[in-house]
C-alpha cells in the first residue's frame, strides 16, 4: 500500500469523503484560509510596487499583513490536507495540484524571505522595492489561477 492509499483508508479521511457536509464546510473553510492569506500578502506586494497605501510607511503594512498571512496559511494547510487526504492517491496525480502545490511552497518561502527581510528592518531600495513587489504578484496570482484551475478542471 503507498502513503497516498494509506492516508486515503485513515478514518479521518474517510469520514471527510463520506460526508458531504464536512467536505462543504472544510472546502468553504479553505477557501476563506486562502482569500485571507493571498489578501494580505498581495496587499503588501501592491504596496512595494507603489499601486496602494503610499503613504503608508511599509512596516505598518508589512506586520499586520504577515500576521494575517501566517493565520491564512495555517487554515489552508489544516483545511487542505484534509480535503486531500480523502482524495489523495487521485489528487496526487493530479498535474494541476502538482503544479499548485510547488507554487505555494514558492509563494511561502518569497514571502517569507521579504517578511524576515522586512522585520529586520532591512530596507529595500527604490528601485528593488516595485520588482520585488511585482514577482510576489505574479507568484500570488499564478497560484490563485492555478487553485481555480484545479476546481475547475479536476
Amino acid at each position: 500500500m503507498t502513503a497516498l492509499a494509506w492516508l486515503e483508508s485513515t478514518s479521518v479521511a474517510t469520514a471527510v469523503g463520506g460526508s458531504l457536509t464536512l467536505t462543504a464546510s472544510l472546502s468553504a473553510a479553505h477557501l476563506l484560509g486562502f482569500t485571507l492569506l493571498s489578501g494580505a500578502a498581495l496587499v503588501l506586494h501592491l504596496r512595494l510596487v507603489g499601486a496602494m497605501l503610499q503613504r503608508t510607511a511599509l512596516l505598518e503594512v508589512s506586520r499586520p499583513a504577515g500576521v494575517l498571512v501566517a493565520i491564512g496559511l495555517t487554515v489552508s494547510i489544516v483545511t487542505g490536507f484534509l480535503l486531500f487526504a480523502a482524495r489523495a492517491t487521485s489528487v496526487g496525480a493530479n498535474g494541476i495540484f502538482q503544479t499548485k502545490m510547488s507554487l505555494l511552497v514558492i509563494a511561502v518561502v518569497w514571502q517569507a524571505s521579504l517578511q524576515y527581510r522586512l522585520a529586520r528592518a532591512t530596507p529595500l531600495s527604490p528601485r528593488s522595492a516595485p520588482a520585488i513587489g511585482a514577482i510576489g504578484l505574479l507568484v500570488w496570482l499564478s497560484l490563485a489561477v492555478t487553485a481555480c484551475a484545479f476546481i475547475l478542471l479536476e
